[in-house]
């Protein structure tokens, strides 16, 4: 009975530090008290002592079912229960990490992306380049290739492929094509920034849920034949190398929305 109150206690002592390191990491960096390296810096050990908690808690759960025993039980589900819903979403970023792509800005049209206007003015020393790099080679699934040739041959199916539709009923395809692009922005949850009807251009941010890390997005509306449109799309993290999947899984929800509208 005494390991078993020391183990559920020990859980959830564990759990409360975790939670505190991870709200002073997500609120500093939200707050802007210091970058989102040093936001990654303090979340490491706080997702350790996620880990310390699931572990005192399941010798707690092991204990209480070899020896019958409910010594401990309302601490030990919370910290059980409690350790698992705390380390979701870090252990999903890092599996994310390790799974996704090794990249910051994605296209549904990597050898000719649209290009950043508005929100390339607002890039700060130290951000990302706005410019197009997607003939860097990078190693993707056992397979090394540029970024443009992974895109295509990783994502045909649900990002990198032509948004083009006929549209011969319609007075101006292209017009009509923005503005249901711009739709699709919004109801997303983007936040427009800048729009051109004339050039086809929308300009847009979104962010992560958790550290709020931006990722500009810019979608190119341009005619297609006399009668056609296409749309493409970039996302492109402001910050960080890799973006753990968040750019492309943007360009998935978009992409599913066009063909289901």
């Amino acid at each position: 009975m005494r390991f078993q109150l020391l183990a559920a206690r020990s859980a959830l002592g564990a759990l409360i530090l975790a939670v505190i390191g991870a709200v002073v990491a997500v609120a500093g960096v939200r707050l802007g008290f210091f970058p989102y390296a040093t936001g990654m810096v303090v979340m490491w050990p706080a997702t350790g002592l996620g880990l310390l908690a699931l572990a005192a808690a399941i010798a707690w759960l092991w204990s209480a079912i070899a020896k019958n025993e409910g010594a401990g039980k309302r601490i030990g589900l919370i910290a059980l229960l409690g350790s698992l819903v705390f380390l979701y979403p870090p252990l999903s970023t890092v599996w994310a990490g390790f799974t996704e792509m090794p990249i910051h800005d994605a296209s549904t049209d990597p050898d000719d992306p649209p290009l950043f206007v508005t929100l390339a003015k607002m890039r700060q020393p130290g951000m990302n380049d706005p410019a197009p790099d997607f003939q860097r080679e990078v190693r993707y699934r056992g397979e090394e290739g540029t970024i443009a040739y992974l895109l295509h041959e990783f994502y045909q199916t649900d990002v990198s492929k032509p948004m083009a539709r006929l549209m011969p009923k319609v007075e101006s395809p292209m017009n009509t094509m923005f503005w249901r692009c711009f739709e699709i922005a919004k109801s997303l949850g983007w936040k427009i920034v800048d729009y051109s009807e004339k050039e086809g251009r929308i300009e847009a941010t979104t962010s992560t849920f958790w550290f709020g890390q931006v990722s500009d997005i810019v979608i190119r509306v341009k005619a297609r034949g006399p009668i056609g449109a296409r749309a493409d799309v970039r996302s492109q993290s402001r910050t960080g190398a890799i973006d753990n999947g968040f750019n492309i899984a943007e360009l998935k929800q978009f992409v599913e929305k066009f063909w289901n509208n």
